[in-house]
């Protein structure tokens, strides 16, 4: 394969500060101002339950990202390491769900500032069915357009731009988690038709369409953008663990502040009967009800603050996870270049125009949150695999971060990401498989194009159990019971069991299966992306084995 493009070096600017802010502020969106609700709307008072499940689950992903990151401190780490272990044909797949979804976050994020600004000004932003009207399609484009414009301003002053956002961004869930609890806290709320009304699977819709992994998606950027941190063997762990803490300090508090400050009366018809317009906002209407004005306005106006800064957070991984899927050989060649700023400008620019696109089709944010975490799961999927393979290809490369044992957590986050994409529900799955597909299509039409000497090796014999992971897991999904499924596989132990024990197979066998160790050094030789002086521990060793 040829990865060899004319390009400026990117450059590592970052500090670990600055990757956590980045982190922080791209979970910390939209998500934070509506997921309370909708959790309790699944699963009444047991939210909180499913925040610990969610919590337990993301730390054994963040672990598998923790010691790849800092092993391979690449641009859009994440979308490359299963390139490293597994080759073209299952890298390109992992690597498309990393650009669908953030892609995709950044129109979300747009939406949601004007999904909220409809309720507090006569802008006239959304039809009755809630698509976007022509003014609410403008003011959705010139969003978009602020996020590119803050991005070419390059990595430096974007990490001010975060560390600015991000302090607001805690300050102001931490006064509204205050506010809440001082203005009311009714202790039964807590027991109000049984602490888990819907059982335990309302708990997992919860967790997957009920807001609460779409809160934390995001915590994973700082592998998308460890080539342009410093000291990334100590930065990237400490971002990545860093932000699920300080989130889930945040979420499960305002978690108990909105269950507390509900009043009884509105839970007279069910939890499922609480939530409210998505343009209603309804935290700062809870607030309202509770005589803080000024508390709502706070709200509203980090209903600007919060999505700009998420959405341009996103706009910033996406435009590395383009450049890095260049790098690999899966997209045109012209994507990996920066200027010499360290800013890979022509990524940037194509974020923004399929920002565009996913406009039209999705009418709201919440008509893509199960999208969005499903696709986001088969992403953290791939990391776990790829840890797996490097155990055993890559055993003399210094690991800053290193699991113990690799053999029991690597396995074990492949399952869990996988149960994810199994409680999101056939609904929205078969959606995330028809973009599986048309990835394809995009990945072999640029391989028609591209001269022979240019083209990717398929690594076909190492990417074979992709196929069989992503057909199996439809499957699973299809005959489960979430999401309109066939309901032939009960809740409970025989659909929780089925999906684990498939897992573990498809691990075991892309394990198995994984490249050569020649051609997996190779690839991992040919990825540095930072200045020459700035080698991560895996190239220089690769690079002199």
């Amino acid at each position: 394969m040829n990865t060899e493009v004319p390009h400026q070096s990117l450059k590592r600017g970052l500090s670990g500060l600055q990757i956590l802010q980045i982190a922080i502020n791209s979970a910390v969106g939209t998500g934070w101002m509506f997921s309370a609700m909708v959790a309790a709307s699944f699963a009444g008072p047991s939210a909180l339950v499913a925040w610990f499940i969610a919590i337990g689950i993301l730390l054994i992903i963040a672990f598998n990202h923790a010691e790849a990151g800092s092993m391979f401190s690449v641009a859009g780490g994440s979308a490359r390491y299963v390139h490293f272990s597994h080759g073209a044909t299952a890298g390109f797949g992992i690597g498309w769900m990393a650009w669908i979804y953030g892609a995709a976050t950044a129109p979300i994020e747009a939406q949601g500032v004007l999904s909220y600004a409809q309720s507090y000004t006569d802008w006239d932003l959304f039809q009755a069915d809630g698509t976007l009207t022509g003014l609410g399609y403008f003011a959705a484009v010139a969003l978009l357009a602020v996020f590119v414009i803050i991005n070419l301003f390059a990595i430096k002053v974007l990490g001010k731009i975060h560390s600015m956002i991000t302090w607001w961004k805690i300050g102001t869930i931490a006064l509204v988690i205050i506010a809440l609890l001082i203005a009311r806290f009714d202790p039964s709320n807590f027991t109000s038709q049984g602490f888990a009304p819907y059982g335990f699977q309302g708990i997992l819709a919860a967790v997957s369409i009920g807001g609460i992994v779409f809160a934390y998606t995001g915590f994973e950027q700082s592998v998308q953008l460890a080539a342009e941190t410093k000291n990334p063997g100590r930065n990237v762990p400490f971002a990545l663990i860093g932000s699920l803490v300080v989130c889930s300090v945040l979420y499960v508090g305002l978690q108990v502040a909105y269950i507390g400050a509900l009043s009884p009366s509105k839970l007279a018809q069910g939890w499922a009967e609480t939530t409210a317009d998505i343009t209603a906002g309804p935290l700062a209407a809870l607030a309202a009800s509770l005589g803080m004005g000024l508390i709502a306005v706070i709200i509203y106006i980090d209903s600007v603050v919060s999505p700009t800064g998420n959405g341009a957070a996103y706009v910033t991984s996406t435009a590395r996870v383009s450049y890095a899927m260049s790098r690999n050989g899966y997209m045109p060649a012209a994507l990996a270049r920066v200027d010499r700023r360290g800013v890979p400008i022509i990524s940037v620019l194509l974020t923004f125009v399929v920002g565009l696109l996913c406009l039209l089709p999705f009418p709201s944010w919440q008509s893509l949150l199960g999208f969005l975490t499903s696709a986001t799961a088969i992403l953290w999927a791939g990391v776990p695999i790829a840890v797996g393979a490097f155990r055993r290809n890559f055993p003399d490369i210094h690991r800053p971060f290193r699991l113990k044992p690799a053999g029991l957590w690597a396995p074990l986050g492949f399952c869990a990401a996988n149960l994810l994409v199994y409680w999101t529900g056939w609904t929205t799955n078969s959606k995330v498989f028809i973009a599986i597909a048309l990835g394809y299509g995009v990945f072999f039409i640029n391989r028609a194009f591209q001269q022979p000497g240019q083209r990717v090796n398929l690594d076909l014999k190492s990417s074979w159990w992709m196929a069989v992971w992503i057909v199996g897991t439809a499957a699973i999904s299809y005959m489960g019971t979430f999401g309109e499924g066939l309901g032939y596989l009960p809740f409970g132990v025989w659909d929780t069991g089925v999906t684990t024990v498939f897992s573990l197979a498809v691990y075991y066998m892309a394990v198995a299966t994984r490249l050569p160790v020649e051609t997996a050094r190779r690839y991992a030789r040919d990825a540095e992306d930072a200045a020459p002086e700035s080698g991560t521990p895996a190239v220089e060793i690769l690079t002199h084995s």
